[in-house]
């Protein structure tokens, strides 16, 4: 059975061949360059992820018989009591930070909205690459749109999520302590 390092190795092996860095792979096939990155290093992906990828690579999957497939496990790779899989600490901090985002836009909506309209135009000065171009978008879609929409992306769980969190325009929202409180309970995990 080949396991997930092993096919990590095989892309990894498959994209300096064709002398392309995990960002430019990563913008070919649709998905984030942290994403790459996990699937690269064997901490998993999405099928979304990996298939995609395999087709921008042009490798074959070979999927095995029905007599040599293993038991499917009952339990999911990286979750415990309800917590996301996230792999990185940064990726943890990120989303406790944007969790209380979350609770200050359910009380103070709007000027969190100003806020982050007020980032937008910094943030995509410094952006590069259609993907990242294409979450700036995203995010001044989801100011836009209603509040559940917002809620909902910031607090994503899943690599897009994930993603979304690296261009946030939502820098100066959160005072010290909120910022210091997130950050602390994120270490808990």
């Amino acid at each position: 059975m080949t396991t997930e390092t092993q096919v990590g190795t095989a892309v990894r092996a498959q994209r300096l061949s064709r002398e392309l860095d995990q960002r430019d792979l990563a913008e070919l096939a649709g998905v984030g360059t942290s994403a790459v990155r996990r699937l690269e290093s064997g901490q998993g992906s999405t099928m979304r992820t990996l298939l995609a990828v395999l087709a921008v690579l042009e490798m074959p999957l070979t999927l095995p018989t029905a007599e040599h497939q293993p038991p499917v496990s009952r339990r999911v790779r990286g979750k415990t009591h309800g917590r996301p899989a996230l792999e990185r600490r940064e990726e943890k901090i990120s989303l406790e930070l944007h969790r209380a985002v979350a609770r200050r836009l359910r009380h103070d909506g709007p000027s969190v909205r100003a806020k982050a309209r007020a980032n937008l135009p910094r943030i995509e000065s410094k952006v590069h690459g259609r993907q990242a171009v294409d979450w700036v978008r995203q995010w001044r879609d989801a100011l836009d749109g209603p509040t559940h929409e917002l809620l909902d992306l910031l607090v994503r769980e899943d690599e897009h999520g994930i993603d979304m969190r690296q261009v946030s325009p939502f820098a100066g929202v959160l005072s010290d302590d909120e910022r210091t409180a997130a950050i602390r309970k994120a270490r808990q995990w």
